[in-house]
């Protein structure tokens, strides 16, 4: 897996999402309801995301709260073939300490934006969005 896969696969953690729950995710972020994702919107609503994770609002979010954050949006446990949580934050841990700062998180959200947006014009469509996560949620 190449570093931007492994960031971007970082970024999602807790959205472990596919079917019914990507809709939910991609109006959530479409803020503007134009039927696209803008990279503004992406920001947002990863920051909306981090403080759904920093589940003891102290800046940083662990493996136990990512995981924890992860089953309670979608109800279940990360399947098998999803990285752990403690290898996600590891692929985005730029300073070393196996915790997901705010900061990390926010480059982690654009280099996602970045590589999901496959036409390049700018915007996440439900269909890029949803081809994204489904490829980067799953372990290389």
């Amino acid at each position: 897996m190449n570093t931007i896969s492994f960031i971007a696969s970082a970024l999602l953690s807790a959205q472990a999402i596919a079917g019914p729950e990507i809709d939910k995710e991609f109006t959530s972020m479409d803020t503007d309801r134009d039927a696209k994702v803008s990279a503004a919107e992406h920001a947002a609503g990863a920051q909306l995301m981090f403080g759904k994770m920093d589940a003891n609002r102290d800046g940083k979010v662990s493996a136990a709260e990512m995981t924890a954050a992860q089953q309670a949006i979608t109800g279940q446990a990360a399947k098998k073939t999803d990285m752990s949580a403690a290898d996600k934050i590891k692929t985005v841990d730029s300073d070393g300490d196996a915790v997901l700062t705010v900061e990390e998180h926010a480059k982690a959200s654009a280099s996602m934006f970045t590589k999901m947006d496959t036409n390049k014009d700018g915007f996440l469509s439900k269909e890029e969005m949803a081809a994204g996560h489904a490829a980067m949620m799953k372990k290389q």
